[in-house]
């Protein structure tokens, strides 16, 4: 009889600590899905009053699209089946709002093993969903300004010898991440021979000394391709001043560096240009000096223009041979070399 009194406070205090619990949602549904019971969690998080739930059916709490796929029932009959099922996801509110609920569902037995129903625990975690979500959009933005920029990032804890790469950073490489673990020792096998011994050169130091580094080498993608990166590094520090990681960043910059050297080219070409068009002057005016010194018979002086004008023109062809690369060197141009073609020539 005592043990039975105590029994009776005991559920007594249970049900009044379940009722005055606000921030989870505790409520008892019979085995088809009624609700049976109500807290003042449930009324603060669904909307509901007592008088206006117990009795309806808990697909209520859920989108109408869901309701038609038959999630009620199969999270009952799971919850039967397992003892409990826990579920996340959109639910709704008298009002028609909606929020992202923690769903634990655990099915209540008699002592016979018979189901008595199942008692429903739902949170509101709103806030911690929409969190998530924006640090995934954050993490998607991120990924899709790395592509546009071609640029990729990684670290290095040196500790757990472990690397992690972002997407961009496969990409940069021609590396399918399936089946493919990234680690210092891989990157440094893409780099060119002078260029490897230079990467670990610097990134020991980065590691002992914490100093930044940025430098450009080539890597060679598997199918052959190779493309300019600029690698940047920095050293991470723990309180006692040791490096513990090394994070970075590598961005292809193939297309920058070809049209840095189509540029070099063009200015090259416009220099020769402008060279060649000084020479012109130079030989239009030696000639029309020859000219008036044959019209005026002083020969001396019309063979010293003329040569002046061939020298000029030697030394703009032999200019001409060596910015090209065409000669490999310097090139001695004799007079004769720059005598007008005859027919007796072209024949």
């Amino acid at each position: 009889m005592a043990a039975g009194k105590r029994d009776l406070q005991a559920d007594e205090s249970f049900r009044v600590l379940v009722e005055s619990v606000r921030d989870y949602a505790i409520f008892i549904l019979d085995p088809d899905g009624h609700v049976m019971t109500w807290n003042l969690g449930a009324e603060r998080i669904k909307g509901y009053t007592a008088d206006e739930i117990i009795g309806r059916h808990f697909s209520v709490f859920y989108l109408p699209e869901d309701v038609a796929t038959g999630i009620c029932e199969a999270e009952l009959a799971d919850a039967q089946k397992y003892g409990r099922v826990e579920a996340e996801g959109w639910r709704l509110r008298k009002d028609g709002s909606q929020f992202w609920a923690a769903v634990v569902i655990t099915a209540l037995h008699d002592d016979d093993g018979s189901l008595r129903g199942f008692a429903k625990v739902t949170r509101d975690v709103t806030e911690r969903q929409q969190v998530t979500e924006a640090l995934l959009e954050h993490e998607r933005l991120l990924d899709e300004a790395q592509r546009l920029a071609r640029l990729g990032s990684w670290e290095w804890d040196i500790e757990l010898d472990q690397v992690t790469w972002s997407d961009e950073l496969f990409r940069i490489f021609g590396i399918d991440p399936e089946g493919f673990v990234p680690t210092y020792a891989a990157y440094l096998e893409r780099l060119e021979p002078d260029d490897r011994t230079f990467a670990e050169e610097v990134v020991t130091q980065c590691v002992e000394s914490g100093d930044p580094y940025v430098f450009d080498h080539q890597v060679t993608r598997p199918d052959g391709a190779v493309r300019w990166v600029q690698a940047r590094g920095r050293a991470i520090r723990d309180a006692g001043g040791r490096t513990v990681k090394v994070q970075g960043t590598a961005q292809d910059i193939t297309d920058q560096r070809q049209s840095a050297e189509a540029r070099e080219q063009l200015a090259a070409v416009a220099l020769r240009q402008r060279h060649a068009l000084e020479v012109n002057d130079d030989i239009i005016q030696g000639l029309a000096v020859a000219d008036l010194a044959l019209n005026l018979e002083d020969y001396d002086k019309a063979r010293t223009a003329i040569a002046d004008t061939l020298a000029a023109a030697r030394r703009f062809v032999t200019d001409l041979l060596v910015d090209t690369g065409d000669s490999g060197g310097a090139v001695t141009i004799s007079p004769g070399d720059l005598r007008r073609r005859t027919s007796a020539d072209e024949r």
